[in-house]
């Protein structure tokens, strides 16, 4: 008979993260050993540095406990617990990352924020090669359709970029419209066109395989993505990588917009005088429909 949380024959039961191992064990936990776990449940940020006995330690019991509960998750020893609790840090879990403070200088209590977002902003077009824009900004101009996709926190990048090269050139509209399927969207692609694909960290599963699929109906692939993703470059015939880590349980996109403007800007330019007729149109026609409110001289 296997213990509550214990590895079956065929490894089965124990598959999954540090967090939900012991969420499957719980119920079934010795006293001490429930200790462990709702220490590591209260702070499972301190798990990917706490050392085996600094976490007996927060929770009030002996090493050998430890020991214990990590060999009955299923982990050979303490330090393989850590690992897979530094891997989801690494992968940018909110539960996983550390929330630190700093007081404000007086009179400018978001000095530091406004430190780190210039930071990311410098970092991320740090690693913009000039040469590698520019042919991504004339591959723009060029294709016969442009379309865009982010999915999650990616989403409003994708959403924002389309927005900004909809109004410079036709035909530019999301890869997939909600209530369709990957599949729908990707099988009309083709050689003469372009996908902007955004896949910051927490991107789904199959991500990868997604990428791959386009370039797979030759469609060449603009990659906007952070240092962590693996694979899918290889498929991209532009990867721009941005800075998102932060110093606390939130990501930042500061610097992934900046590229996202920089991007549009760059392809306006290469676009030159057909970039302007069509925003002109693009213009014409909003005044036309009286889409946008217009601000009143006199106030």
């Amino acid at each position: 008979m296997t213990k509550p949380g214990a590895q079956t024959e065929d490894g089965a039961e124990l598959a999954g993260s540090l967090l939900k191992r012991i969420h499957r064990a719980y119920d079934g936990l010795p006293g001490g050993e429930r200790k462990v776990a709702d220490a590591i449940l209260s702070a499972p940020h301190e798990m990917a540095v706490w050392s085996a006995s600094e976490l007996a330690a927060q929770a009030g019991v002996s090493n050998a406990t430890v020991s214990r509960i990590v060999q009955r998750l299923g982990y050979r020893n303490f330090e393989s617990a850590r690992l897979d609790a530094r891997k989801l840090r690494e992968t940018g879990s909110p539960l996983f990352m550390t929330e630190e403070t700093e007081p404000g200088q007086e009179g400018r209590p978001f000095a530091r924020l406004i430190r780190a977002e210039a930071d990311l902003i410098e970092a991320t077009l740090a690693r913009v090669d000039p040469g590698v824009l520019r042919d991504a900004a004339g591959a723009l101009r060029r294709a016969r359709r442009v379309r865009v996709l982010g999915f999650r926190n990616s989403r409003f990048l994708a959403d924002y970029l389309t927005a900004q090269l909809a109004q410079i050139r036709p035909d530019v509209a999301p890869l997939l419209l909600d209530g369709q399927t990957a599949a729908e969207g990707v099988a009309g692609l083709g050689p003469e066109d372009v996908a902007v694909i955004v896949g910051l960290r927490r991107r789904p599963a199959r991500f990868s395989r997604l990428v791959q699929a386009v370039a797979a109906r030759g469609a060449r692939v603009l990659l906007v993505c952070d240092a962590s993703l693996r694979g899918a470059p290889a498929h991209a015939a532009w990867t721009f990588t941005c800075a998102v880590e932060t110093r606390t349980p939130r990501d930042s996109y500061a610097g992934a917009l900046a590229l996202m403007r920089l991007l549009a800007t760059e392809c306006a330019a290469a676009l030159g005088e057909a970039g302007l007729l069509h925003l002109n149109a693009v213009e014409t026609l909003r005044e036309d429909l009286d889409e946008l409110e217009l601000s009143d001289p006199a106030s």
